[in-house]
């Protein structure tokens, strides 16, 4: 039974590694687009004084999304986001080399039932008090990401254990 639990959460946290992940670069690639924008927009607003005399429809446009993306940065947080979920993957590649060591630890019969379930549920706390967010970092379900993650873990267990898991997508 404690296998049991230590394989899930080994596979999970895999998992969640993997998410975590790409929700970062999500957010990353966000961030230097809003930023490149709003930089050349800036850039721009005098060097191209020419081209904007000729298409003034366009420069309109572009300097009212920039003042849209002026206003509404501050509440993306996304250097924020991109802190705590980067703090957040540090721990829980951590948390997940645990599993698998006490996975292979107790598949070996190097430890028994009573020592494997102790640092199971000691590193069942640290993975619960790791993914517990700010009240800034709201994280949703992006399915592409999900499916994403899920065939990387499915790669990994394959590759390092020669099975196969199950999906995250439900």
């Amino acid at each position: 039974m404690i296998e049991d639990k230590i394989w899930y959460n080994l596979v999970n946290t895999k998992f969640k590694c993997y998410y975590i992940g790409y929700l970062i670069r999500k957010y990353q690639r966000q961030s230097i687009s809003i930023n490149s924008f709003l930089s050349v927009i800036s850039l721009s607003s005098v060097s191209a004084w020419v081209i904007w005399e000729i298409i003034p429809w366009l420069w309109a446009l572009l300097i009212a999304l920039s003042n849209v993306l002026i206003a509404i940065k501050p509440f993306l947080t996304l250097d924020k986001k991109i802190k705590e979920l980067n703090e957040k993957l540090s721990v829980l590649e951590l948390i997940q080399a645990e599993y698998e060591k006490i996975f292979f630890e107790h598949f070996m019969k190097y430890i028994d039932d009573k020592v494997a379930s102790k640092k199971y549920f000691d590193n069942y706390d640290k993975q619960i008090k790791t993914l517990r967010t700010s009240d800034e970092l709201l994280i949703g379900r992006d399915r592409k990401l999900i499916r994403k993650a899920d065939k990387d873990t499915d790669r990994y267990i394959e590759n390092n254990y020669q099975t196969k898991t199950l999906s995250h997508e439900k």
